[in-house]
């Protein structure tokens, strides 16, 4: 109940890489869920997409941790890889409920980048939008999780004064990850 913000080492580090592979993370992987999300209706990228999004991203960092070690990018592709099946899942299912009346006023000919681009696109820009600022928190919360298995985050911060008993500095880092 006394938090000590004094006590905690290269705090403003520990909270740089937390934000840093969240942001980078969710970032890289709007990118491949939006191209992932237009062609969902392929089998086989669902299939995929199901199957990347089912393995929770403890277990990406964990695979990840054996290949690249702690380095930062085990941590930004354990956000990402399970967080593009999802994203893909929910953008193509945003662009399949997007409100079709506009369509009607496309005229015979055009093209299906242009109508997608200037008919289909806007009308669900703002749900994109909503989703990624949803998908940025939940990355903030993965990166701080991704610390428990050795990444520089703060759950690194987090468990090692957990177990040196610094009940001051954990208030202190569950202070900053609120």
């Amino acid at each position: 109940v006394t938090p000590d913000f004094y006590q905690t080492d290269s705090l403003a580090l520990a909270i740089a890489y937390t934000m840093a592979f969240a942001i980078l993370g969710v970032a890289l992987v709007n990118v491949a869920g939006f191209g992932l999300a237009l062609v969902f209706h392929y089998r086989f990228v669902r299939v995929g997409c199901a199957f990347v999004r089912a393995i929770h991203e403890l277990f990406w960092a964990l695979i990840f941790l054996q290949m690249f070690g702690l380095s930062p990018l085990t941590g930004i592709l354990a956000i990402a890889i399970p967080y593009a099946g999802i994203i893909a899942k929910v953008y193509a299912e945003i662009i399949e409920e997007s409100d079709q009346r506009p369509l009607i006023a496309v005229p015979v000919g055009t093209g299906s980048v242009s109508t997608f681009l200037f008919v289909r696109l806007p009308d669900a820009w703002a749900h994109f939008r909503t989703y990624s600022m949803y998908r940025l928190e939940c990355g903030l919360r993965s990166s701080a999780v991704l610390g428990f298995i050795g990444l520089p985050t703060l759950g690194f911060h987090l468990e090692t004064a957990f177990k040196e008993g610094y009940y001051s500095e954990v208030s202190a880092l569950l202070f900053l990850f609120y």
